[in-house]
Formats: C-alpha cells, structure tokens, sequence
C-alpha cells in the first residue's frame, strides 16, 4: 500500500509539473517583452507598450530584415552606439550632447511582425520628454529607411 501511495504521490507531482511548465511556455513573446521592457519611472521612460502615443515598429519579412532596418535607422543617429546584440535583439545607448545616457533596447517578435522598445534615462528620475521625443523620431525615421534586401546596407 505505501508503494502504491508513494507511486500515485510521484505521478501526481509530475503532472502537476508539466501543467506548470505548459503554462510558462504557453506565454507569448509579446507578453514577454512586456514584462521585459517595463518602465519602473515613467519620468524617465517609455516603452512600445504602455506610453501614450508610442507604438511599436512594425516591419514586413523575417527578424534578420528588422534587425537590418534597426541598423539602419541608428545609422542616421550619430549619437547612437549598440553595445549588446542577440538575434532579435539590440541594446544601444545613446549619448546627449550634455553627456547624459539613454538607453534603449529593442526586442524583435517574427510572429506579430513588430520590434517592441524601452527608451529610459541611465541617471536620474525625470528626462524632460527626451525619450519620448526620441522615440517619436526614431519610429518616423524607421519608417523611411529601406534596405537592400541582397547586403541589407542602406539604399
């Protein structure tokens, strides 16, 4: 009988197991660059997913063809400089001409077919709409950019 309990017991706690761990995958990847790309000081911050009148990059293709008009696009801001990459993702920092730094990153999601962002000031509580302002300039700058789809350089 306590073999029989002990074996229920087990086979009770892997199913529960593999529930939760269907749930954890079950998560899309948008939900996850929500949570990812949170702002902690919305004085600071703005993100692709909950300021007002900032909406996420949209783009045609796969996350290479993003990640190039990402590029691109940085490439018309002299005082961006990526610091961190991954295949769906850039970290970048950009540097104001008082020497504050901002950092945004961007997380490309194939599936939804948009490249989420976080813009935050790296010092201090409250950024002046800097982010912001960026932000609205960066979207309507990636929007004018194309790329050579055969080298993915600037047309």
């Amino acid at each position: 009988m306590n073999k029989l309990t002990a074996f229920v017991s087990l086979m009770l706690a892997t199913l529960t197991t593999t529930a939760s761990d269907e749930n954890a995958k079950a998560q899309t990847s948008r939900q996850v660059n929500q949570e990812a790309l949170s702002c902690t000081h919305p004085g600071n911050c703005v993100n692709s997913f909950s300021s007002y009148g900032l909406e996420a990059l949209v783009f045609e293709g796969d996350g290479e063809q993003a990640m190039s008009l990402l590029r691109a696009t940085l490439a018309t801001f002299p005082e961006a400089t990526i610091v961190n990459t991954a295949p769906l993702y850039l970290e970048v920092i950009f540097t104001t001409t008082t020497g504050f730094k901002d950092q945004i990153e961007f997380r490309i999601d194939e599936a939804s077919k948009r490249i989420d962002y976080r813009s935050r000031s790296k010092l201090g509580l409250y950024d002046f709409n800097k982010n912001r302002s960026r932000m609205q300039d960066f979207s309507a700058s990636f929007k004018t950019i194309s790329v050579n789809p055969e080298n993915r350089s600037k047309k």
